[in-house]
């Protein structure tokens, strides 16, 4: 990670070119260059390193290609329609509620904790609860096994990414660590068929009509799951391999980049006491006295003070710091000629930072986001852009802002211990060292963490 900061700065966010053995990597870190590549509708291959998903995520909405992602992504967008949207408002509510009775234990003991570590287990209930229409009850202690597989695949995924002689399949077959992902794949695999197989049964009993809102057929009350069972491509019903691959997508993607968003945001809050008392005086602004009552999606829509600091946070901690893609053909690209086979990363976490684009980069500031103009859309793009966007990226906010507004209202968020700094650092300054062991250490584990924990203490709130 640091490396990767350092070349951005010392080619001034220019096009960065470097090899991982014989493979060229050719490394975007300004938005014009961003622009050309993620709003194209030709360079939106993927590859490398998204094939190391495959034996989960197969030819799911992140990995696909061609024809087949287009006709997938017209199908799933409808589950994202604000009427949906708020259908899973309920979910979020019922599960960020058993969140905070956790969080209350932490406080209790007036100790630091690793945020970091637990905030998964909120998200993991949210998402497969939404995805499935079925509770996993990850934050009481998980009683499904879909959780640990989950975690299983999750780590095999990363070191398959990171590992030299892993990356190779006729090497990785040899290893413990794809016994690990067979076992893993088939726990998911038989717990999803039962999951299908029920909730198809339900979905037979219903009569259509119950199905829909209104009269342009939004369908209420459903799990992501359900609108999968009803869909075709081409006037075909899809597969259970289609279903699962899909549903596990939305797991993958929708469980652990939320609880990186959530938990540097915490992290963040604790570490700027001034900017928590302004975002928890909005929340008192829009409950009152009443400041445990869960919100409404109208109450969301008023918390413009919160959504500054979750895209603050983003900005500095994007939970996906780099997008690939793969050239299929060589294609001019910032002035340079990248050949084909490269694969282009588009560095968000260094567009974050840089200074052209955003004055101070290293100071957490909110308002920068008040009313700003952005000379290029493509300058600040934790969801990605263009085409290949992040389809749940409305999803995704509705739970940061449910998640973190009832933090806020629960309890003050403290630092591990009194007196540290804001945590912040240019990582691309090779004087820049870290010695704080409470300041988060940055690291990609398929989303962007911190290797060292995000380390914090709670208190109650009195009102």
């Amino acid at each position: 990670m640091r490396a990767i900061c350092r070349w951005a700065q010392e080619y001034e966010h220019d096009v960065v070119r470097m090899y991982g053995g014989a493979q060229p990597y050719i490394m975007i870190t300004n938005p014009k260059a961003m622009e050309q590549v993620l709003s194209s509708n030709v360079l939106t291959y993927k590859y490398d390193p998204y094939r190391f998903f495959y034996p989960w995520l197969g030819q799911g909405l992140l990995t696909s290609n061609g024809k087949h992602w287009l006709n997938h992504r017209k199908m799933i967008t409808p589950s994202f329609h604000f009427s949906i949207l708020q259908d899973f408002l309920k979910i979020m509510n019922e599960t960020t509620d058993r969140f905070m009775d956790l969080l209350d234990g932490y406080a209790n003991k007036k100790e630091m904790f690793d945020f970091q570590e637990i905030v998964t287990r909120s998200t993991i209930d949210v998402i497969c609860e939404a995805a499935m229409g079925t509770p996993v009850n990850a934050i009481q202690g998980p009683t499904s096994p879909i959780v640990p597989a989950i975690s299983e695949i999750c780590d095999v995924m990363r070191q398959r990414i990171f590992s030299a002689l892993n990356r190779f399949d006729f090497l990785f077959v040899w290893t413990e660590a794809y016994q690990r992902q067979e076992k893993a794949l088939a726990i998911l695999r038989t717990e999803l068929s039962n999951i299908i197989d029920k909730r198809r049964a339900i979905l037979q009993e219903l009569n259509r009509e119950q199905l829909k809102r209104d009269d342009d057929g939004k369908r209420s009350k459903m799990a992501f799951l359900d609108n999968l069972l009803t869909a075709e491509v081409d006037g075909m019903p899809l597969t259970f391999q289609d279903i699962f691959e899909e549903v596990s997508t939305f797991v993958f993607e929708g469980h652990d980049t939320t609880a990186s968003a959530v938990g540097f945001a915490v992290y963040c809050l604790s570490r700027h006491p001034d900017i928590q008392a302004r975002a928890f005086q909005e929340q008192h602004d829009i409950f009152g006295n009443d400041l445990r009552r869960s919100p409404t999606f109208q109450e969301l829509g008023e918390m413009k003070y919160l959504e500054l600091v979750i895209k603050e946070t983003l900005r500095l901690f994007p939970s996906v710091p780099f997008i690939v893609r793969t050239l299929l053909e060589q294609t001019e690209i910032g002035g340079y000629q990248i050949p084909v086979g490269a694969s282009i990363g588009c560095s968000i976490i260094t567009l974050g930072t840089n200074p052209n684009i955003f004055s101070e980069p290293y100071l957490f500031k909110p308002e920068r986001f008040k009313d700003r103009n952005a000379t290029n859309p493509y300058d600040y793009v934790p969801f990605s852009a263009g085409p290949r966007n992040c389809i749940g990226q409305k999803f995704a906010m509705m739970e940061l802002k449910v998640t973190i507004s009832k933090i806020i209202r629960h309890f003050n968020i403290l630092p591990a211990v009194d007196g540290l700094s804001t945590g912040i650092h240019n990582l691309g300054d090779p004087n820049n060292k870290i010695t704080n062991p409470y300041d988060a250490r940055l690291g990609f584990f398929l989303t962007l963490k911190s290797v060292n924990g995000l380390n914090i203490r709670l208190s109650r709130r009195s009102y």
